[in-house]
């Protein structure tokens, strides 16, 4: 055994993994693209170089030295489910599939490829099949946060059958059979919200042993996208507010609570509105952005967002009755961060689209159309009803009152479950 030659391998190794995790991938990539010159008969060093062009973006190439990995090693289980993230990334749904089951059958108990395998299905809107390869992931790892929180969002909107062996399907099915009285038509006590929370916290203490969920926000889809990752990518390179956005305009309601950000999601899980208008309450974690508590209904114009006001505030009164504010406006709060007036649905022509903004729209289209194709998920329809990924949220939201020294937190809840995630990002908020 040569020592010093594996000594110096293991330097090297450690060097690029080092500036993977910093994620100086470019760096990387060179070292690595000369060390696998040298040794080109090792899986392992093949399959990290391929894991670097997949973080460059390099779908192709990541695919060309996955199966050079395969090629040392038929049986390299890693590059299999590697080579079918790239190919989902490249919108190949057969060659991803093929993968990924590639890599299972190899490793029956692989909860990597099965969670990926789901997925590809969820993204497609396939649910029976992410479901089955969710449960499969977390049957061989329990402790599985992808598969985890995928799983729990997934719930949000499907209905499984078949797996209540699974303990987040478990959970999941008795907090929705708990029998409440809470009504937007009637008052809602502070008493009412603690023997809700109670009996939804005891079934998260007796089914999930990891209760970390990173989420803040709750929302009330209608299985129409609005495109915001589109519009953000936009504004964030170039610093433009997309033509679309001149027409998105939101009823916003801020609080001063949690209690009555608990009673804000029950206005907006039981509320009818004319076009089912997306909606969401969550707390304010972004930085340099005033408010504590919130809630946006989503409006295709301001006539629509009139209507909603309209329809919308005597809930609000009648359930908070006071330290709150409801308004109209339009956009996000970052784009009038640049450009002052924007928001103000008083002067709607203060600041109006400009026109040379369409070429860097179409820019930022060509550039999405080229690249990744993962993560495209079909849109769905929310299910009415507290869900388990609603209460570990609600769990965030007490999390972040006890931070913030709001007290009212006590009135609706005996015990909290510690939240590393809002202990982190209020701490970065408040710096």
């Amino acid at each position: 055994m040569n020592i010093s030659a594996d000594n110096n391998l293991k330097n090297e190794v450690d060097k690029i993994t080092n500036l993977f995790r910093q994620r100086n991938f470019k760096e990387a990539l060179i070292l690595s693209d000369n060390l696998i010159k040298k040794q080109s008969k090792i899986p392992f060093l093949f399959n990290l170089n391929g894991l670097i062009n997949l973080n460059l973006e390099k779908w192709q190439s990541a695919i060309k030295v996955f199966k050079k990995a395969l090629d040392c090693d038929q049986q390299y289980v890693e590059a299999y489910n590697n080579m079918g993230i790239a190919y989902s990334h490249l919108g190949n749904r057969e060659k991803a599939v093929e993968n990924y089951t590639r890599a299972i059958e190899i490793k029956k108990d692989y909860a990597n490829g099965y969670n990926n395998l789901a997925s590809h299905y969820d993204d497609l809107g396939n649910y029976d099949e992410a479901v089955k390869n969710y449960v499969n992931a977390l049957k061989f790892n329990p402790e599985h946060q992808n598969a985890q929180n995928n799983l729990i969002h997934l719930i949000n909107f499907f209905n499984p059958k078949n797996h209540n062996n699974n303990s987040i399907i478990k959970a999941n099915s008795e907090i929705k059979n708990i029998e409440t009285r809470i009504s937007i038509h009637n008052d809602i006590s502070n008493q009412s919200l603690y023997e809700f929370l109670s009996k939804c916290n005891k079934i998260l203490k007796n089914n999930i042993k990891n209760l970390a969920f990173f989420d803040s926000q709750i929302h009330r889809r209608n299985g129409h996208d609005l495109g915001c990752d589109r519009h953000h990518k936009a504004f964030n390179k170039y610093r433009i507010i997309p033509e679309y956005c001149f027409s998105c305009f939101k009823v916003q309601i801020e609080l001063k609570t949690v209690t009555q950000l608990l009673k804000l999601f029950f206005i907006f899980d039981q509320l009818k509105l004319p076009n089912d208008n997306i909606r969401k309450c969550f707390v304010e974690l972004r930085p340099n952005i005033p408010g504590t508590y919130k809630g946006l209904i989503y409006c295709s114009s301001k006539e629509d967002a009139d209507n909603i006001f309209n329809i919308t505030k005597p809930f609000v009164e009648k359930l908070m009755r006071e330290n709150f504010e409801i308004k109209v406006k339009r956009g996000c709060t970052e784009f009038d961060l640049v450009f002052p007036g924007y928001k103000d649905t008083d002067d709607l022509k203060k600041i109006t689209y400009d026109n040379n903004w369409k070429n860097k729209e179409e820019l930022i289209d060509r550039e999405i159309l080229n690249g990744s194709k993962k993560g495209k998920k079909v849109f769905s329809r929310s299910l009415p009803g507290a869900c388990l990924g609603d209460i570990l949220i609600m769990n965030n939201w007490l999390n972040y009152a006890k931070l913030i020294n709001d007290e009212t937190y006590k009135d609706i809840a005996d015990e909290i479950f510690f939240s590393e995630y809002i202990y982190h990002a209020v701490k970065k908020r408040n710096v």
